[in-house]
């Protein structure tokens, strides 16, 4: 009896100090103290605890949190251009640790310099050398992130201020300071060769809670043995890493001196691009002797670089060991810019913290898809208690005052109260808007209508109607999932032949993250005979009044069309139209014009028989239906909730359609046309990129076909364009109409200033050649080319081309096009 007692208590005992045992190990402590250099705080240095993959970063003013279990640890902190130190700390409560960081103590003493090569570029061929090995050691890991993003504007100039202001009032200074702070957490997944999986979630964006961050590790986690580093919307180009294969062509290298650290021999080198314009880092690099990896790295990148947006990129990064001392890997990466743009002066930062390395992890089948980005829905949901318990970097008191200032301002302007208020004040009429138009809105319900000015209405001028006008209103009503209805009413009459037109069309857009949409449009309006409308309106009224060319020819459809629209499944997107039209010919009215080019005649109205103004082509009922598939292999996207984000593919996009015009129903067309085509545009690292376009289009049946039916071309006749893709510089608009059957291709290579660069006095200019050629094959023609030849980014927009067109006729011209960088 007395046994089982004592079992009993043992028992208990042991129970009970195992209890207590977990209560303790599971009480975490918080590690707080300021990084500093003696004098000012160390921004975004690194903390981590020794022989784990744990860790934080300081803030901008140097103050940093760590929260740990009870216990023991050799804590590390770490500052690009200063010594490492490790200091001791046993945590059984919450401990206040400052540290005081000393610039690197470099030697050069024992470093033999050989034939007068700087030491330095030795240690770069050994990197160099290891460089592949590096790139390819870890096949595969996990990891958690946390990102903080913070975008403030300095100074505004006063005249700047004057245009920002709005009805007389005074420039609103709120826009000064912090215009965008945000976090956000995720969990990275990767697999090689491309497979990456980024899940959000938790967000927080400041003055919006229903916003989520655009902040992402995939963005951030350069690899610098890759050979080239892309970095979307900062520049066209990659740039070269500083052990890229052949970076003794792109940099030359100094030493700055050794430092060691655990043991071990760092060398400090400094990077320095050949060519000032060239597509390089410039800054230090951190190399581990022996080892040859880089441990850290502290670059910039700047405006001699070519690169946008802003004026300067500063890259810090700090790697260190995740598993032994074998596999290191990026644990702190920040990312500080300054801008200026129009005179507004600005800058910010991006920093993230990776920790929770696994690089040996079992991925579900079928786990890497081609979502790359999943925001999970209640990512925005979490609330400030949890974003003080999670997040590893504290606040500075300037993102303090902006997270309380914005999000109370986000509760009044959320108000129904307040939205009535600033309504109001909105949509009082103005003297403007007679000329600029005018917007009533409601924000509470999420609708508005919009209606043009005197300025903003469409003016023009063409031979078949003379002057006319264009007047356009719309109704959009917008919902919290991202639906929404838009209704667009459009009125036009022609002065010259007194002619009404009119255009009623219904938008619905129903389920976001599919596309899916449905579009209802009832017309009776003068249309151009190429529906792709390659002639700009404003451009053909300049040339019939001032040059005696009209080139844009028209026609009246009355008609009503249902088109439907939806993404099947990932990179299938179908597209299909049903539409009952009359279409009606129609005459030139006038002939009215500025100047008199006596040597020149308007041509007809009609694009078969341009010099028989007698020619008319016959009215004409049309049943059309039309199928389309867009098709993308593994195409990469992301999803937020009920939103979907396409980011592109490895493969190119197919089209594929077929359009039957069906007889009876008192229609008289009846033609089978199918088509397909092929385009991409392809990156090609330092050498630019490749846009090309290959279509096909074939009439099975052409038993009744009218002009406008016919497969026409977006060609050009004018010095100006507003098309690159899929269009031609010198064709003439119908001349080539196809009615059996045709092919066209298009490629056109944007070197990003991989020729310019390495021409003196010309690489210091922010253009960017551009070479291109065309084709075009029917039954009308047998061949016509193109080659451009051209300068693009000009002023950042403004594009030049010189041409040379042929054709198998023997036809030969030669002429300069201008234009912009985009295609509308």
């Amino acid at each position: 009896m007395i046994n089982v007692i004592l079992l009993n208590m043992r028992k208990n005992l042991l129970l009970s100090f195992l209890a207590f045992s977990l209560t303790v190990l599971s009480q975490t402590y918080q590690l707080t103290g300021k990084i500093s250099d003696g004098r000012e705080g160390l921004a975004f240095a690194t903390v981590m605890v020794k022989g784990t993959s744990l860790g934080t970063n300081s803030n901008a003013d140097g103050v940093y949190t760590l929260r740990l279990p009870a216990g023991t640890y050799e804590v590390i902190y770490q500052y690009v251009g200063y010594s490492k130190k490790t200091v001791s700390v046993n945590l059984t409560s919450d401990v206040q640790q400052n540290v005081t960081l000393t610039a690197d103590g470099v030697s050069l003493k024992e470093i033999e310099v050989k034939a007068g090569e700087d030491p330095a570029y030795a240690v770069i061929r050994q990197a160099i050398k290891k460089r592949k090995y590096y790139q390819n050691q870890v096949k595969a890991f996990t990891c958690r992130a946390y990102i903080k993003g913070l975008q403030r504007i300095k100074n505004v100039p006063k005249k700047m201020q004057k245009m920002m202001s709005v009805g007389g009032e005074k420039f609103d200074s709120t826009m000064l300071g912090v215009v965008y702070l945000s976090e956000s957490e995720s969990k990275y997944h990767y697999r090689k060769p491309d497979d990456e999986k980024e899940i959000m979630y938790s967000s927080k964006v400041s003055g919006d809670n229903q916003a989520f961050s655009f902040n992402q590790l995939s963005d951030m986690n350069f690899n610098f043995y890759d050979n080239l580093i892309e970095i979307d919307g900062l520049s066209e180009r990659p740039f070269t890493s500083p052990i890229h294969e052949n970076a003794f062509l792109y940099y030359r290298y100094r030493m700055l001196g050794t430092v060691y650290e655990d043991g071990k021999l760092i060398n400090k080198i400094q990077v320095m691009p050949r060519s000032k314009t060239g597509p390089c880092f410039r800054g230090t690099i951190y190399i581990q002797e022996d080892t040859w990896r880089i441990t850290s790295a502290d670059l910039m990148l700047t405006k001699d670089a070519k690169i946008d947006f802003v004026d300067t990129l500063y890259i810090r990064q700090i790697q260190a060991p995740v598993s032994g001392d074998s596999i290191w890997m990026p644990v702190s990466i920040n990312f500080s810019f300054d801008f200026k743009f129009l005179g507004i002066k600005g800058n910010g930062y991006f920093n993230a913290v990776m920790k929770e390395f696994d690089v040996a992890p079992v991925f579900p089948k079928k786990f890497f898809k081609n979502e790359i980005l999943k925001v999970e829905e209640d990512a925005n949901k979490k609330d400030t208690a949890y974003w003080k318990e999670s997040r590893p970097i504290p606040l500075t008191e300037e993102e303090e005052r902006d997270y309380r200032r914005k999000d109370s301002l986000a509760k009044i302007k959320n108000s129904d109260r307040y939205k009535d208020s600033l309504d109001r004040k909105h949509n009082a009429f103005k003297f403007k808007d007679i000329f600029m138009g005018y917007n009533y809105r409601n924000s509470k319900r999420k609708w508005d209508i919009s209606v043009p000015g005197i300025i903003t209405s469409g003016v023009q001028y063409n031979t078949v109607e003379g002057l006319n006008l264009s007047y356009k209103a719309s109704f959009r009503k917008r919902y919290e999932d991202y639906r929404y209805h838009y209704l667009e009413a459009k009125s036009r009459y022609g002065f010259s032949n007194k002619l009404w037109g009119g255009e009623l069309a219904w938008n619905y857009l129903f389920k976001p993250e599919k596309f899916s949409q449905v579009r209802v449009n009832l017309k009776s309006i003068v249309e151009q005979y190429n529906g792709s409308e390659p002639i700009m309106p404003l451009l053909n009224s300049v040339y019939t009044l001032l040059l005696n060319e009209n080139y844009m020819k028209l026609y009246k459809e009355t008609a009503a069309e249902v088109k439907y629209i939806t993404e099947i499944t990932n990179g299938l997107i179908f597209n299909g139209a049903l539409m009952y039209a009359e279409r009606s010919p129609l005459r030139n009215s006038t002939d009215q014009l500025l100047i008199d080019d006596k040597e020149k005649l308007f041509t007809s109205n009609d694009p078969r028989y341009p010099l028989t103004h007698d020619s008319l082509q016959p009215i004409s009922n049309a049943f059309t239906t039309d199928v389309a598939f867009s098709i993308r292999f593994k195409q990469k996207y992301y999803t937020m909730p009920h939103q979907k984000v396409i980011t592109g593919s490895k493969y190119p996009i197919i089209n594929v359609g077929y359009r039957k015009a069906i007889p009876g129903l008192n229609t008289q067309a009846d033609y089978d046309l199918a088509r397909i085509s092929v385009s991409d545009n392809l990156k090609l690292g330092l050498f630019g990129n490749l846009d090309y376009y290959a279509g096909a289009g074939y009439f099975i049946n052409a038993r009744k076909l009218y002009f406008m039916d016919y497969k026409h071309f977006d060609g050009n006749q004018t010095l100006f364009t507003s098309r690159y893709s899929r269009s031609f510089f010198m064709l003439p608009y119908y001349q080539y109409s196809s009615n059996e059957w045709c092919f066209q291709g298009q490629a056109e290579h944007h070197f990003n200033g991989f020729i310019l660069n390495k021409i003196p006095l010309l690489k210091r200019l922010p253009v960017q050649e551009v070479v291109g050629g065309r084709v075009l094959m029917n039954e009308k023609v047998s061949s016509y080319y193109e080659v451009n030849f051209g300068l693009e980014n000009i002023f950042k927009v403004l594009r030049v081309d010189y041409i040379l067109s042929y054709t198998n006729q023997g036809a030969f011209k030669q002429g300069f096009t201008f234009g912009l960088n985009m295609d509308f």
